[in-house]
């Protein structure tokens, strides 16, 4: 099953802080969307446990688009106000995008010229990402509560400029293979994302 799915994201580190790499479809990557469809968790309501693998992989894709789009939303405002991470997120994935958004905010930032600027950094642009597989097991009691969504992503058109204006530090590969994972939270009844797995290919 391939879904391919524009990630409107910022991140501010080089390769062992962003969790971006990718691929596009054969139909191409989506365009950035302009406004997030990441809704709050209290306004889209409890959700069931999953009642089979397609519905569980459905679910959390689903949820994974919420979170790189309001991820990107938050970083692009600043990332100073992150409460909607925190809706669409858990774990080290929640972890990884706050201290993201810690660093947009605060800075400094490393430039293209391997310079640190103080301040805040500024992000533009899109992530794609490309599934190649996916499969949901077993997750705390819930059958196909933890789905894993095997993905290529690519951050070509995503861009980090440094307070100066000057562009900021990029890893040299734009394409590499992720691991997402996204589990079933059945206290909270819904799906959030657990981990972003680097496998360190590219693609």
């Amino acid at each position: 099953m391939n879904l391919t799915r524009t990630l409107t994201a910022a991140t501010a580190l080089v390769a062992a802080t962003l969790l971006i790499a990718g691929c596009t479809t054969e139909a191409g990557p989506k365009p950035t969307p302009t406004q997030s469809s990441a809704a709050p968790e209290e306004t889209r309501g409890p959700v069931a446990p999953p009642e089979s693998e397609e519905e569980a992989i459905e679910a959390a894709d689903a949820v994974l688009t919420d979170f790189f789009e309001t991820r990107g939303e938050v970083n692009a405002a600043g990332g100073t106000e992150t409460a909607p991470l925190e809706e669409l997120a858990t774990g080290t994935a929640l972890t990884r995008v706050l201290a993201d958004a810690k660093q947009i905010a605060e800075g400094p930032q490393l430039n293209v010229d391997g310079e640190n600027i103080e301040g805040p950094a500024k992000t533009e642009g899109a992530i794609t990402y490309e599934t190649v597989s996916a499969y949901g097991q077993e997750w705390e009691g819930t059958e196909n509560g933890l789905v894993t969504i095997n993905a290529c992503q690519d951050l070509s058109n995503y861009k980090i400029f440094a307070s100066d204006g000057s562009a900021g530090m990029q890893p040299e590969e734009k394409r590499t293979t992720f691991d997402y994972q996204v589990i079933y939270d059945a206290d909270r009844q819904a799906w959030l994302v657990y981990d972003l797995i680097s496998l360190g290919e590219t693609c």
